[in-house]
């Protein structure tokens, strides 16, 4: 997306920048520091409805548009239940996969230690991420890392409130006017 100059002044920019964290600090309840780079999800636990919720509550205090912004864009679904008896079963499968790889990267890394050591240290240290990568892929297929420009932070609710309408931070550069 292409990045958007809007015009604002320096006094209004302020005025959001130093009143909306304490706001979702009070609103969320918590102890922790929020600061611009804090992530709602990610840093206080948040997903589904609680973050919709939140938006809807930050949008009527400063007057924010959210028609324009995609709910299921930037916010996890809430994690039922039965996904997590899933990974409580399916944790020993985890673990001896796991276990199963590391012990084939060890034994290509001694099968590799007479034709260079070098070779025979990235077998180990491939060793490191392919097993956690492996288990990840076959027990939550559907489950990917979310981009960076698809996590919701405090910095976005600051742009949106000095723009009044929903905007992420990096679509946004800001030039103060007069």
């Amino acid at each position: 997306m292409e990045t958007q100059e809007i015009a604002v002044r320096f006094a209004d920019l302020r005025r959001v920048a130093t009143s909306v964290p304490p706001y979702i600090k009070d609103l969320l309840g918590v102890t922790e520091p929020v600061t611009f780079r804090s992530a709602i999800e990610d840093d206080f636990g948040l997903c589904g409805l609680d973050t919709e919720s939140l938006l809807t509550q930050f949008g009527e205090k400063y007057q924010v548009d959210l028609t324009r912004f995609d709910f299921t864009d930037c916010i996890s679904s809430e994690v039922s239940e039965s996904s997590c008896l899933l990974v409580l079963v399916l944790l020993p499968a985890f673990l001896a996969l796991f276990i199963l790889a590391w012990t084939a990267n060890i034994i290509a890394a001694i099968c590799y230690a007479p034709f260079g050591l070098e070779k025979a240290r990235l077998m180990l240290r491939a060793g490191i991420g392919n097993p956690a990568t492996i288990a990840r892929t076959l027990l939550f297929p559907n489950v990917s890392p979310r981009p960076q420009e698809k996590i919701l932070t405090v910095s976005d609710f600051v742009a949106s409130a000095a723009t009044g309408y929903f905007v992420k931070r990096e679509n946004v550069r800001f030039i103060l006017a007069e």
